[in-house]
């Protein structure tokens, strides 16, 4: 009898497994045994258009539609199209097609099920140009998403770095997270051992070109310049099974340095490494100006730093706290720095001033900004920087410097959404954060955005004509 009862209920259970086994292949992969009615489409690329164009596709309407330059044959556009599984679509990916009209494109999916789509293709006007457009997050870690990750410590996250086709962050000041950059889930630690020395240990973290992973220390200023020397640390891990290698040390009682740093190039070949010295609570006679350069030649890093002093700063606040500098490349013949109480200023290789973002007025944006990247993006010249304002306020800024900082107005900057709406007030007493950037291609980079204690949120940058 008992047998009986387990043998029924055994069926019955394996019956229901089946049926929500069934009902999740209908509903999302339609794998297996299950014929699939999927009749999407996902993506159409006008691939012959340079650079590229991803057409929108308003699912609801079945319209697809997208602008190209002026001048464009529309009678010959070849479209890249990414559809259901399954599924097959007509007129062929990859096939010219003629746009000069409407054109309909009809999915068949495996059951025979069709689904046309309208594609409307225009061309811009003459005078038209292109324009950054910034995604909705991706995915958002943040008290605007789905709350703030639980790997986050208390003022334990500074840096960000994308490589590997993984994201790097420094976590609890002494650890590096791995990070999946599809969807944010942590993967794993590289290894800590024998890092030692500094305050945090593990400040901030790059990735050079040849997918060497690099992390930094902070070392602290000492008030009469002749106290206890400290030594700032520059970690490298050969791959993400690897342990650390001291790449450089600098020894010094003289200055603050660490809270980030630039790894411009490749270091197993030519690069260069820069990091800051200044300090918004420093006397202000004595706040840093300072950027300290190191060249890598044929994989061999200088021993020592050249020192550049950075001039055309206000007087009181110099560089101020959490500097930041960075090359777009290594041959550059400008730097551009920033920090929290400063606008992103442009010098020359000897310091002197050329010119500044015009915000000084607070007409662009309103709050501090931390560190930056500059990266080149379907012909424009791109920079991104997190913006940790406050407890209530923190954004992602993109900010379009094609045409010179010095010329940028509210058209050419892009503020994300808030990442601490309708939330609780979350502190960030360090008014750190760091931004990171994929360039897939020429018509699509990933950014990722880090704020201390509030966010890490993933955003795609893409361009558009107005």
């Amino acid at each position: 009898m008992n047998l009986c009862i387990s043998t029924r209920f055994l069926f019955c259970l394996a019956m229901t497994a089946l049926f929500f086994v069934a009902c999740d292949e209908e509903t999302t992969f339609n794998e297996g045994p299950f014929v699939s009615k999927r009749t999407q489409i996902l993506s159409f690329q006008l691939s012959d258009v340079d650079p590229p164009i991803d057409a929108n596709i308003n699912e609801e309407e079945k319209l697809i539609t997208a602008k190209v330059p002026f001048g464009t044959n529309l009678a010959e556009l070849t479209p890249i199209i990414s559809i259901s599984n399954k599924a097959t679509v007509s007129p062929p990916s990859g096939v010219p097609n003629n746009f000069v009209d409407a054109t309909t494109y009809t999915v068949n999916a495996e059951n025979g099920a069709t689904q046309e789509y309208q594609v409307i293709i225009t061309q811009s006007e003459p005078d038209a140009t292109s324009v950054l457009v910034l995604s909705d997050p991706v995915w958002n870690f943040s008290p605007s998403g789905t709350g703030v990750p639980s790997y986050f410590t208390s003022n334990g996250e500074r840096g960000l770095a994308y490589g590997n086709e993984h994201l790097y962050i420094t976590n609890n000041n002494d650890k590096i997270l791995i990070i999946n950059p599809v969807d944010g889930a942590q993967l794993g630690l590289l290894d800590m051992t024998d890092i030692e020395g500094g305050n945090p240990k593990i400040a901030d973290i790059d990735v050079s070109d040849d997918g060497t992973i690099l992390a930094c220390n902070t070392v602290e200023w000492t008030s009469d310049g002749g106290g206890e020397a400290t030594t700032f640390k520059i970690y490298k891990w050969n791959n993400e099974a690897a342990q650390p290698e001291v790449f450089l040390t600098y020894t010094n009682s003289e200055y603050r340095m660490g809270d980030s740093f630039s790894v411009i190039g490749d270091i197993t070949k030519d690069a260069v490494i820069l990091t800051t010295f200044g300090r918004k609570f420093l006397p202000p006679a004595i706040r840093g100006d300072l950027i300290f350069r190191w060249n890598v030649t044929n994989g061999v890093v200088d021993s020592e730093p050249e020192i550049i002093t950075v001039g055309g700063l206000a007087t009181l606040t110099k560089l101020g706290s959490r500097p930041h500098a960075q090359l777009l490349t290594i041959d550059d013949t400008s730097y551009y720095v920033n920090a929290n109480d400063i606008e992103f200023t442009k010098v020359n290789l000897t310091g002197t001033f050329e010119n500044r973002i015009p915000n000084l007025g607070s007409e662009l944006y309103n709050g501090f900004t931390s560190y930056f990247e500059i990266f080149q993006f379907a012909g424009k010249t791109v920079l991104v920087t997190s913006f940790p304002r406050s407890s209530k306020e923190s954004r992602l800024i993109v900010i379009d410097i094609t045409d010179g900082i010095e010329n940028v107005t509210n058209k050419e900057v892009i503020l994300s959404q808030n990442f601490m709406t309708g939330a609780n007030e979350i502190a960030n007493v360090n008014a750190s954060g760091a931004v990171s950037v994929n360039v897939v291609n020429q018509n699509k980079t990933e950014i990722y955005c880090l704020i201390t204690n509030q966010a890490l949120v993933k955003f795609d940058l893409s361009t558009q004509l107005e």
